[in-house]
């Protein structure tokens, strides 16, 4: 295998004029939240992940992506993990898996990008679900299941009517550009996840911590659900299936997550497509649940 392909599926179109006129008008975390922070001090990990456990009893059993979908993947595994920290913190409020096709298929519609091809931007998907919003798998009917034709067929000729309908009433609350690693622990250190849209490669292959060298160039998108300090590095989701990354696991992480190092996430946030999601029109510090920082099973 080369250092520049990979047998899996990718899809951010990359950080070209489109993405960065529709990130500019979208605020960095430090500016949408001035006053959020997050004092790592005392050097225990952040694990949002483990919201899937308390509030599922057990991780997610994702499909792989089929197409270059990847956006509307690591954006609907954001605002599911989303809801699972909500509901963990005491919303009253049900869990529904976010369908991952719709938001690839309206992140193509205000990027301008239907009709040929795949592929999309992080900033697309953010302001797509600001502004028409998001819907369940159980709104796509008996047969809600992930599609990859379904995601190829909406992101040429674009979502259903009546579903864009139905996301009005379901839309995200805010969202927020994180370019770097004190914007990134502060999102993550009060229960916000954060999306990351970049051209950093891995190897396939954790080591004995659980993290992925960088290795070769992707166009892919991803989620943020952890951080740790003793190593210095960030969990990240990713979107082919349970089974990759291959290799010895750390910090009760997810069977599809690994570990980056903090060099490496900051050249991912540096390049302007990651995003913190709020259920709320406002990011506000919030206490997470104190076995969300050990090394124990949910």
């Amino acid at each position: 295998m080369s250092e520049t392909t990979n047998p899996l599926a990718f899809g951010w179109l990359g950080a070209d004029e489109v993405q960065q006129g529709l990130a500019r008008r979208r605020p960095s975390l430090a500016m949408a939240a001035p006053d959020l922070s997050s004092d790592a001090s005392d050097g225990k990990p952040i694990l949002l992940y483990k919201a899937f456990r308390d509030v599922l009893g057990e991780y997610p059993n994702y499909p792989a992506q089929e197409i270059g979908d990847c956006v509307g993947f690591g954006h609907a595994h954001g605002v599911d993990m989303l809801q699972c920290v909500e509901i963990a913190l005491g919303a009253p409020a049900e869990y529904r898996e976010t369908s991952t096709e719709f938001i690839y298929a309206v992140s193509r519609e205000v990027g301008g990008l239907l009709g040929g091809g795949d592929g999309s931007y992080g900033s697309a998907a953010v302001t797509a679900m600001t502004t028409v919003g998001v819907v369940s798998r159980e709104a796509l009917g008996a047969d809600g299941s992930y599609s990859g034709r379904r995601a190829k067929d909406w992101g040429r000729r674009g979502a259903p009517a009546e579903l864009k309908t139905l996301a009005a009433s379901y839309k995200l609350g805010s969202t927020a550009r994180v370019t770097s690693w004190a914007e990134l622990s502060a999102a993550v250190a009060n229960g916000y996840p954060v999306t990351i849209c970049s051209n950093q490669g891995f190897t396939l292959e954790r080591d004995g911590d659980g993290f992925c060298r960088a290795k070769g160039s992707w166009g892919h998108c991803m989620l943020i659900g952890g951080l740790r300090f003793d190593r210095p590095g960030a969990c990240i989701l990713q979107s082919w299936g349970p089974s990759q990354p291959a290799g010895p696991t750390a910090l009760d992480q997810p069977s599809f997550s690994f570990w980056a190092d903090r060099p490496v996430v900051e050249r991912i946030l540096a390049q302007g497509d990651s995003w913190a999601l709020a259920k709320a029109p406002v990011f506000v510090p919030r206490e997470l649940p104190k076995h969300w920082s050990y090394n124990q099973a949910a």
